[in-house]
């Protein structure tokens, strides 16, 4: 199988978070990015993202990623994937639609784009999928999933919004206090369609993920721990139509759908108990950073084309062996363009020593 190779050449940031305007050029293998805290380092890993999924991967809304006192923000970012050129640009004003253009046509479905340029962000704040609530977990799912199957994504996109417009049903029931079962199950049908495409891409991705989840976490973390990634959801004792029909009284009181794949969870397991209650911080750091490289490798292996892998500030809280496990890890042939940032450029300088690192770009970011 041979896989091609996507990098990043150049970008340029216009009104982004706090650029007012910045041309990067990259490396083709390792990038390392240092600089104080509120230097940019974060937001330009982020208009990174942001390329290869037209959203941010830290702001919930388009209008703060605007320069505070301007209108409107630009990425342009030229790209190559196995010798062929593209250019890809994000123009987005507060009082216009935002426009994504791909080599100068104007991008008109998201599920024709997402996976074409694939990527894996890790960031401190990722601690929060071992910590943090089952939507977050779902969210790290469907992120592989969406640039792992367009069908997968498609098929999501068509769920949520039917889940959307059931859950509005289910609320005019109670404030209108009338019940139609047969408008229902049109609403239930649909869903059923949807989600049992879901479940089963979940379902057999959790499978090929736990193996080389467990690999990667071994060579980061040397011990004997045991370690697994359990997918739970109603679905696994049900077929989805029992599900929805055994959980209709729960959903009228409540208003909503209660019962599906929407709620679905991962469970992180250290020697079968929940690592969130049990794993250090270093235990959790190592999981996490397993679960993301677990998810490049899936997904390189899928799209046939090697992803960005973007580290934000993730040295904090792993001791200097694990550190350099991890720079080892990264800088294989097996892993494409890599770009890490850091605080501390004496730290990155004796790791690039160390493992006599030649392919790399140091950029310093000075207070902007």
């Amino acid at each position: 199988m041979v896989i091609s190779d996507f990098r990043i050449a150049q970008l340029v940031l216009t009104n982004y978070k706090n650029y007012t305007f910045q041309r990067f050029e990259f490396g083709t293998k390792l990038n390392f990015i240092v600089g104080n805290n509120g230097t940019g380092k974060t937001s330009l890993l982020d208009a990174i993202y942001y390329t290869c999924f037209t959203k941010s991967y830290l702001s919930s809304s388009d209008i703060l990623n605007v320069r505070f006192t301007t209108e409107f923000f630009r990425i342009e970012t030229h790209l190559d994937v196995n010798n062929t050129p593209h250019l890809v640009e994000v123009k987005y004003s507060k009082n216009e639609k935002k426009e994504i253009l791909l080599d100068k046509s104007k991008l008109e479905k998201l599920a024709d784009y997402i996976g074409k340029f694939p990527c894996v962000i890790i960031t401190p704040d990722d601690s929060q999928l071992i910590l943090g609530s089952s939507e977050l977990r779902r969210k790290f799912l469907d992120a592989s999933l969406s640039q792992y199957s367009s069908e997968y994504f498609q098929q999501l996109l068509l769920y949520n919004k039917i889940l959307a417009q059931r859950n509005a049903l289910l609320k005019s029931f109670y404030e209108n206090r009338f019940f139609d079962k047969n408008l229902l199950d049109v609403y239930n049908q649909q869903l059923i369609s949807s989600g049992n495409i879901i479940y089963t891409y979940r379902k057999d991705f959790i499978q090929q993920f736990n193996q080389i989840f467990c690999l990667f976490y071994h060579q980061i973390f040397e011990g004997n721990e045991e370690v697994s990634v359990q997918y739970t959801s109603d679905l696994h004792l049900k077929n989805f139509d029992s599900v929805l029909e055994d959980s209709i009284s729960h959903d009228r009181n409540a208003q909503r759908t209660t019962k599906g794949i929407h709620t679905d969870d991962l469970v992180f397991e250290l020697n079968h108990l929940p690592i969130r209650k049990i794993g250090s911080q270093g235990q959790q750091k190592t999981f996490l950073l397993s679960l993301k490289l677990a998810q490049y490798d899936l997904l390189k292996t899928q799209k046939q084309l090697t992803p960005l892998l973007l580290l934000d500030d993730i040295f904090d809280k792993l001791d200097i062996h694990r550190i350099a496990k991890i720079i080892q890890l990264v800088n294989k042939d097996s892993i494409g363009q890599v770009f890490i940032s850091d605080t501390d450029k004496n730290r990155i300088q004796h790791f690039i020593n160390e493992n006599n690192i030649t392919q790399y770009k140091l950029i310093h970011l000075g207070d902007i």
